[in-house]
C-alpha cells in the first residue's frame, strides 16, 4: 500500500521567541513564593530551548547561517531569558502585600481584637461569592473601623461572611409585613432599613455599593502546616488580610452607595430566577416528579440551577458537590471556561443554521463570521455569571483566540493562550498562583497536546464513514480521549491539592454533551422566559416549564448517583501527595517526551505505518499500534513556510538558496538532538521515583511527632521508625460545610506517603478532637480505632457509626494499664482513665505515654493528655504512674483549668505544645501556663503562633 500515512498532515504548534520569555517570566513570578522550584523551571526552560534550537539547525536554512552570528544572537536571547526571570520574580515580590500584622506577635494587634470586641465596619462591595451550605462571601475594600466615634482606615481588604442570609430577609419581610399592617408599632433598624428601599433590601448586598455592619474584625490566618494549602495565603495573593462574619438576622448591614445598572439588573434577574424556583417546588408536576426521582435529588437539581445559570452555590448542599467531586463531574457545575464554550458552540450552530447564504461567505470567511458572533454572546453571559473569576479568565482567552483569527494568524489555539495569560499575569502577576488558573491552562496545554493524538488514533480505530451511528461513536470517542487526557496532565495538580482520584471519568461521555447540548440551552430560554416575566406575568408558566424540564435530567443524575453511593461505587481513591520534584519531574517526562518523538517519532512512524498496511491488520494490531503513538508532528521550531511533518532527506537542496546541506552536517546535528533528547526523557523518568527512593531508604532512628495546625482543636501524628504510624485526635469544627478531616489531617498523612494508618485514636468526643477523624477513618487505610467508653452525641455519634461501617471497623475501649506494642523497643502506655473511674467529659480523656526501652531501662518520650483537667490530673498522679517525658502535649489546650505545677514538675519536659486557634475565643493557652512553664525553663509552642510544630523524639 501505498500512499500518505495519516499522520503526515499532523502538526504541533511551535514556540516562538516570546514564549520562551513568558515561560521564563512566569517562572519568576512563581519564585516570589517558591523560589527552588522557580530555579528548577527556569533550567528546564533553558535545556529545553538550547535543544530546541539545536533541533533547528537540522534545517538547510538555519545550517547556512553565520555560525558567529547564531552564537551571539542565541547568548543574546538567553540573557533575556534570565531577565524575564529576575524582572517577574522582583515584581511578584513587589505586588506580594505583606501582612499588617505579625503572627508570631498577636499582641502586636489593637485591643479591640484582641478581646473580640464589636465595631462598625464599612467598606465597599468589590466582589460576592456564593458557597454551598448558604453562605455569601463579600470582600469590602476601602474599608474602615469604627470605635468610640473613631473612624480607622484598615490595610488590606476585609472579606465578609454572611450565612444563612435567605433567613435574614426572610425575617426582615415579616417584620415588614407586620409594621405595614399596624401589627407593631416600634421601630427597629432592621424594619427602617426594608421601609427605605425595599426594591434594594430584598436583594443581595451588589458590586459597589457601601455596606456598613457591625461585628468582630479578626485576622485572617489560615492553617498552616507543612507543604500544605493555607487559606491565609490565598486571601494575601488578594490583598485580603481581615475577616468578618454574620449569621442570618443577628447583624443587618446598612447600606448606601448607587449600584450600576448592569449589576442591578443582573441581580434582579438572580432574585427573580430563585423566586420562581421556590414556587415549582410546590406545583404537582414537581410533586409527582419527587415521587419518582426522590425529593431530595429533586429539591437539589432546583438549586442547582442558580449555579449553572449564574454561578450562585448559595443553596446548594456541600454534601452534594462533595459526591459530584467523587464522581468527576464537580467542574460541569462550577462556572468556567467549559460553560463558555458551551455558550460559543451554541451560536455557532444558530449562526449554521440561520446563515446559509454563500454570498455571506464570500465577503467574511465562516470562522471570521463565527468570532464575531461569538464575543458578545460570551460577553453577555460573563456579565450573567456575575464576572466571575474563571469565566473572566476564559473570556480573555476567548477574546485572544478570536482576534488571532480575525487577523488571519495561525496556530490560534496556542498563541492564543499565551496571549491571555501574558495579558493576565502583567494585569494581576499573582494570578499565577490561582488554582483555577492552574486548571484551566493545563487543560488547554493537554487539549493541545491530544488532538493531534486523537486524529491519528481515530484514523486507525474508527472507520471513516458517515453515518449517523459513526458520528455519535467518534463524538463519544473524543470526548474520552480529552478527558483522558486532561485527567493525565493534571494529575499531579489535582493530587496535590484535593488529594484523591477519581475513577468516574467515564460518565462524562454522556452527561457533558447532555449538559451542553440540552440542559444548558433550555436554562438560557428558561432566563430569557423568566427575564420577560417581570414585565410580563403571563411567561411565569413557560419559564418555570422550562426550568422543570432542565432540571429533570440533573435530578436522575443525582438519584443514580445517590444508588452508586449506597452501593460503595463513589469512594474515593487517596493518593499520596506528590513532592514538588516529582510534580517537575511529571511535566518534564511529558514535554522531553514531546521533544524526544520529534525527532525519531518522524522516522519510525512511517515504518510502522506501512508495515501494518501492508498486510490486513486486525483491530487489535490497530489497537497496539495506536498506544505506541502518543506523540506525533512537526519539529518544535518548525518554521511556518514548511509544510509540517514533511519527510526530507538530509541532503535535500534548500529552495530558497539553491545550495546543498553536508549530509556529515545533519547527521551529527541529529545524533546529538537524538541523544540529548533520550538523556532528559530518560533523566525526568529518574527524577520522579527519586523523592519515593530517598524516603525509602531513609533510615530513621527517631520517631516524629506532627501537632497539626487545625486551629482551635488538635490532631497529632505519630511517625515510627518502623514506619508505622499513629493518629491521635482530628480536630474539627462546629460548622458541618468544613471537614477538617478532608481538607488538613488526610493531605498531612499523604505527604509523601500513602494512607496507611495503623493506630487512630480518639482521646475524647469532643468536636474540636472528633470530627476531623470521620474522613480519616471512612477513607484512609485504617488498621484499628481505639477510644474511651465515652460515646459522642447527635450528628457526631451518626458520622462516626458511618465512617466505622464504611471502614468495617469496631472501636476498642482503651483504659488505665493496657500497652500497645509499637515496635521491639517502643510502646504507648495508657495512663488514664482507669477502669473505675468516675470522671465525666474532659477529665476522662486518655492519657498516652510513649516509651522508650531497652529491656532493663524505659524511658517517656512524650505525655499526651488530651483536655484533662484539674480532676483528672489530681486522679491521674495520685495513680503514682510515671508521668516523665521529654515532650508534653499541654492539657486541654495549655488552658488555666489544667493548670498545675506539680503536674510539670512530675513531667519534667524539655518542650511543652498547646495546640490552639490563633486568638480563640477561649484565650488559650493561659498566660499562667506560659508563665509557669517559662519560669521552670521548658520551651514553649504554641501552633497559634508556629504553625504546625514537628519534632523528632530522641
Amino acid at each position: 500500500m501505498e500512499g500518505t500515512a495519516p499522520h503526515d498532515s499532523v502538526s504541533y504548534p511551535s514556540l516562538l521567541m516570546w514564549h520562551w520569555y513568558f515561560l521564563a517570566w512566569a517562572a519568576g513570578l512563581w519564585g516570589a513564593r517558591y523560589f527552588i522550584p522557580s530555579l528548577a523551571a527556569l533550567g528546564s526552560i533553558v535545556f529545553f530551548y538550547v535543544l530546541t534550537r539545536h533541533l533547528a539547525r537540522k534545517l538547510p536554512e538555519q545550517s547556512l547561517s553565520s555560525p558567529k552570528k547564531n552564537v551571539t544572537q542565541n547568548v543574546a536571547r538567553l540573557c533575556i531569558l534570565f531577565v524575564s526571570f529576575v524582572l517577574g520574580l522582583q515584581i511578584a515580590t513587589a505586588t506580594l502585600a505583606q501582612r499588617p500584622f505579625d503572627i508570631s506577635q498577636p499582641d502586636s494587634l489593637p485591643q479591640f481584637i484582641l478581646n473580640k470586641k464589636y465595631v462598625q465596619v464599612t467598606g465597599v462591595v468589590r466582589e460576592v461569592q456564593t458557597s454551598p451550605d448558604r453562605r455569601i462571601k463579600f470582600i469590602l475594600t476601602d474599608a474602615s473601623y469604627t470605635k468610640d466615634d473613631v473612624t480607622t482606615p484598615i490595610t488590606g481588604d476585609v472579606v465578609w461572611t454572611w450565612a444563612n442570609r435567605k433567613d435574614a430577609w426572610n425575617k426582615q419581610q415579616k417584620a415588614a409585613n407586620a409594621l405595614k399592617n399596624g401589627q407593631e408599632r416600634s421601630s427597629s433598624a432592621k424594619q427602617a432599613l426594608i421601609t427605605a428601599n425595599p426594591t434594594i433590601a430584598r436583594l443581595r448586598p451588589m458590586v459597589g455599593e457601601t455596606v456598613s455592619i457591625r461585628a468582630k474584625l479578626l485576622p485572617i490566618v489560615g492553617f498552616r502546616n507543612k507543604s500544605s494549602w493555607n487559606s491565609g495565603d490565598y486571601w494575601q495573593n488578594r490583598g485580603v488580610f481581615w475577616r468578618i462574619w454574620t449569621w442570618g438576622d443577628k447583624a443587618i448591614p446598612t447600606r448606601s452607595g448607587d449600584v450600576s445598572l448592569p449589576t442591578l439588573w443582573r441581580e434582579k434577574m438572580r432574585f427573580n430566577v430563585s423566586q420562581q424556583l421556590e414556587d415549582l417546588v410546590h406545583t404537582d408536576a414537581i410533586q409527582k416528579l419527587s415521587s419518582v426521582l426522590g425529593a431530595t435529588a429533586l429539591s437539589n437539581a432546583l438549586d442547582v440551577i442558580p449555579a449553572l445559570l449564574f454561578g450562585d452555590k448559595y443553596n446548594f448542599p456541600s454534601k452534594r458537590y462533595a459526591q459530584l467531586s467523587r464522581a468527576s463531574l464537580s467542574h460541569s457545575f462550577a462556572l468556567s471556561g467549559m460553560h463558555l464554550a458551551i455558550v460559543a458552540l451554541s451560536i455557532s450552530f444558530l449562526f449554521t443554521l440561520c446563515v446559509r447564504r454563500a454570498s455571506v461567505y464570500e465577503l467574511i470567511s465562516r470562522p471570521k463570521l463565527f468570532a464575531l458572533g461569538i464575543l458578545p454572546a460570551a460577553a453577555i453571559y460573563v456579565w450573567i455569571g456575575g464576572g466571575s473569576p474563571s469565566l473572566v479568565r476564559a473570556f480573555i482567552m476567548l477574546c485572544c483566540w478570536c482576534i488571532l483569527l480575525l487577523f488571519n494568524r495561525p496556530r490560534v489555539f496556542m498563541d492564543g493562550l499565551f496571549w491571555a495569560l501574558a495579558f493576565m499575569t502583567i494585569v494581576n502577576p499573582l494570578i499565577i498562583f490561582d488554582l483555577r488558573l492552574h486548571l484551566s491552562g493545563l487543560a488547554i496545554v493537554a487539549m493541545i497536546i491530544a488532538l493531534p493524538m486523537l486524529t491519528v488514533v481515530k484514523s486507525y480505530l474508527l472507520p471513516n464513514k458517515t453515518t449517523r451511528f459513526q458520528r455519535i461513536k467518534r463524538a463519544a470517542f473524543d470526548t474520552f480521549f480529552l478527558s483522558i487526557a486532561i485527567q493525565l496532565v493534571l494529575l499531579p495538580v489535582t493530587v496535590w491539592n484535593f488529594n484523591e482520584l477519581s475513577l468516574w471519568n467515564v460518565l462524562n461521555i454522556i452527561w457533558l454533551p447532555l449538559l451542553g447540548m440540552f440542559i444548558m440551552p433550555i436554562l438560557l430560554f428558561g432566563l430569557v422566559a423568566a427575564c420577560m416575566s417581570m414585565a410580563l406575568p403571563a411567561f411565569v408558566p413557560f419559564s418555570e416549564t422550562l426550568f422543570a424540564i432542565a432540571a429533570t435530567p440533573v435530578a436522575t443524575l443525582f438519584a443514580f448517583l445517590d444508588d452508586m453511593d449506597k452501593a460503595g461505587f463513589l469512594t474515593p481513591v487517596i493518593m499520596k501527595r506528590p513532592h514538588w520534584v516529582e510534580i517537575f519531574a511529571w511535566y518534564g517526562c511529558i514535554i522531553s517526551a514531546l521533544v524526544w518523538w520529534k525527532i525519531e517519532g518522524r522516522e519510525l512512524i512511517p515504518e510502522i505505518y506501512n508495515s501494518l498496511s501492508d498486510g490486513a491488520p486486525t483491530w487489535e494490531t490497530k489497537l497496539f499500534t495506536a498506544a505506541g503513538l502518543p506523540l506525533v508532528g512537526g519539529d518544535i521550531e518548525q518554521r511556518e513556510t514548511e509544510p509540517p511533518l514533511m519527510m526530507r532527506s538530509i541532503d535535500e537542496p534548500n529552495r530558497n538558496s539553491g545550495k546543498s546541506v553536508s549530509p556529515s552536517v545533519r547527521k551529527e546535528s541529529c545524533n546529538i538532538s537524538r541523544w540529548a533528547s533520550r538523556m532528559a526523557f530518560s533523566c525526568f523518568i529518574l527524577l520522579l521515583f527519586i523523592p519515593d527512593a530517598l524516603h525509602a531508604y531513609r533510615i530513621e532512628h527517631r520517631t516524629r511527632l506532627n501537632v497539626l495546625d487545625v486551629g482551635q482543636g488538635q490532631s497529632l501524628l505519630l511517625t515510627f521508625p518502623n514506619n508505622k504510624r499513629m493518629l491521635i485526635d482530628g480536630g474539627g469544627f462546629a460548622s458541618r460545610s468544613f471537614d477538617v478531616g478532608r481538607a488538613i489531617v488526610v493531605p498531612c498523612i499523604t505527604r509523601q506517603h500513602d494512607s496507611s494508618l495503623q493506630w487512630v485514636m480518639s482521646t475524647h468526643p469532643d468536636t474540636d478532637h472528633l470530627r476531623g477523624l470521620f474522613h480519616p477513618v471512612g477513607y484512609a487505610d485504617v488498621k484499628g480505632y481505639f477510644a474511651t467508653d465515652a460515646i459522642p452525641r447527635g450528628w457526631n455519634k451518626k458520622q462516626l457509626r458511618q465512617a466505622l461501617k464504611r471502614a468495617g471497623l469496631k472501636k476498642s475501649i482503651l483504659k488505665a494499664g493496657d500497652v500497645l506494642t509499637i515496635s521491639e523497643n517502643l510502646e504507648l502506655e495508657v495512663l488514664h482513665p482507669s477502669k473505675n473511674s468516675e470522671l465525666k467529659g474532659n477529665n476522662k480523656s486518655l492519657v498516652l505515654r510513649l516509651v522508650k526501652h531497652n529491656g532493663t531501662e524505659r524511658k517517656g518520650l512524650a505525655l499526651l493528655t488530651g483536655d484533662i483537667e484539674l480532676k483528672g490530673i489530681q486522679e491521674l498522679m495520685d495513680s503514682k504512674a510515671d508521668l516523665s517525658a521529654e515532650v508534653l502535649i499541654l492539657p486541654h489546650h495549655g488552658s488555666a483549668s489544667s493548670y498545675s505545677p506539680a503536674f510539670y514538675d512530675a513531667v519534667s519536659p524539655k518542650v511543652a505544645v498547646a495546640s490552639c486557634g490563633f486568638l480563640n475565643k477561649f484565650k488559650f493557652p493561659s498566660q499562667d501556663v506560659i508563665n509557669e512553664l517559662h519560669r521552670k525553663g521548658i520551651q514553649t509552642l504554641v501552633t497559634a503562633e508556629k504553625g504546625e510544630v514537628e519534632l523528632y523524639l530522641e
